[in-house]
């Protein structure tokens, strides 16, 4: 596994290179030529990113960003390849070597997922909704998640019963390969897990393995 923070900074170095016409055009996020900062749809909420790769909530400027938040916005930005969703879920394990992070994908996402909303699917709906997910006709219940602009995520739950646990699923747009790398793509799907638990008023806490960088970089 690459090392979270030499990721955010190997982003930066990138950010530094591009054409914001460009990355705007690509990804579909909007580019302010007068104030030289874009404006970025992630997980429902509006952010803006300046040219120096500085990331911040539009309705919160003073606030710090989390780490791997900005480090995906400014990821996504670089790499989005300009192609819209395709309509076509797919799997983590058919991502690029979808294998070598499947594992912890249940472990930090999914897991978490299916044990913290199998008895409360009413709390997940609203979970989802909060992060701008609209139903869609998958499992039991499931949304979906506009988590970029043109990188949206399906979340899947199934309710447990006397004879099976309850379980989750994350499904990945067919294009989403193009926009991120797969070991993003797996930090994108446990954000979005993490911040739907942190939704639930008993929420426990969850645990993730090596994901948050060093605070203030």
């Amino acid at each position: 596994m690459c090392n979270p923070l030499n990721a955010y900074q190997e982003a930066l170095k990138r950010f530094a290179r591009i054409d914001p016409v460009d990355a705007a055009a690509r990804s579909g996020a909007a580019y302010d030529s007068h104030n030289k900062n874009f404006e970025i749809i992630y997980l429902g909420n509006s952010y803006r990113v300046d040219l120096a790769g500085k990331v911040w909530r539009a309705d919160h400027p003073e606030g710090e960003v989390p780490f791997n938040d900005r480090t995906i916005i400014v990821q996504y930005l670089c790499e989005a390849s300009g192609l819209p969703p395709r309509g076509t879920w797919i799997s983590f394990l058919e991502l690029p070597d979808g294998a070598h992070h499947y594992v912890p994908l249940q472990t930090d996402a999914t897991g978490p997922l299916a044990e913290m909303f199998g008895d409360c699917p009413e709390k997940f709906s609203e979970a989802a909704e909060k992060y701008g997910g609209r139903p869609i006709e998958l499992g039991d219940y499931s949304y979906y998640i506009p988590a970029l602009p043109k990188l949206p995520l399906a979340v899947v739950l199934w309710e447990g019963d006397d004879e099976f646990k309850a379980r989750s699923s994350i499904l990945y747009d067919s294009v989403s390969a193009s926009h991120l790398t797969t070991a993003a793509l797996w930090v994108l799907g446990v954000e979005l897990a993490k911040k739907m638990i942190a939704c639930l008023d008993d929420q426990k806490e969850m645990a993730i393995t090596w994901l948050e960088g060093v605070k203030g970089n």
